[in-house]
């Protein structure tokens, strides 16, 4: 500031300046806290937090989508929304898993049932806990075969009973399995494990 605009000020005193000084911080305050605005928007925006466009849920669905094998997905949706059973064989990362594919609602009650058993008595907090879990998993009864966007359901687990897994010579039984569908490599739909 030059000597002449310093010698000025002094002239006019504090009470002067004060106010101007002071309106100028609450014009800076405002327009910082507009930027914070902004700014918080534009965080939001970019950290998910809107809602997606019709064409990012379509392309989220054809990236999930072409990761799965459409006949097996033909062969789950037929379980589910039909309560059928099917005997099938999976191959999956070198194992074979032989069993009889099951809706989720079947694998569901099998797990209620037991924790029922296992954990009612003592501990009524946890076999409540297990209980919501797995009736979570359980989809609509009447689930369309269309999601919200117009695009068809996608399956992520397939379930089985009475289930026997071969792996590099060793057998190995359990009486229920789930696994993602998109992790299996092949399947055979009635084959059964041989003896």
């Amino acid at each position: 500031m030059s000597n002449e605009a310093g010698q000025e000020a002094n002239k006019q005193g504090p009470q002067q300046s004060q106010p101007a000084a002071t309106h100028n911080n609450n014009a800076s305050a405002a327009s910082s806290s507009a930027s914070a605005t902004d700014q918080e928007l534009n965080e939001a925006l970019e950290s998910g937090f809107r809602p997606l466009t019709r064409m990012e849920r379509r392309q989220l669905w054809l990236r999930e989508y072409g990761e799965q094998d459409v006949a097996l997905q033909m062969w789950i949706q037929l379980v589910e929304q039909h309560d059928l059973e099917i005997e099938m064989m999976l191959q999956m990362h070198g194992l074979l898993i032989f069993g009889v594919m099951v809706s989720t609602a079947h694998y569901a009650q099998f797990y209620i049932d037991l924790n029922e058993e296992t954990h009612r008595e003592h501990d009524p907090d946890t076999a409540d806990a297990l209980r919501k879990y797995y009736t979570a998993l359980v989809p609509p009864r009447d689930q369309p075969e269309y999601g919200p966007e117009g695009l068809p359901i996608v399956y992520h687990y397939i379930h089985m009973r009475d289930v026997t897994i071969l792996s590099g010579g060793h057998k190995f039984k359990v009486p229920y399995w789930r696994g993602k569908a998109s992790r299996v490599d092949a399947f055979v739909v009635g084959a059964t494990v041989g003896d």
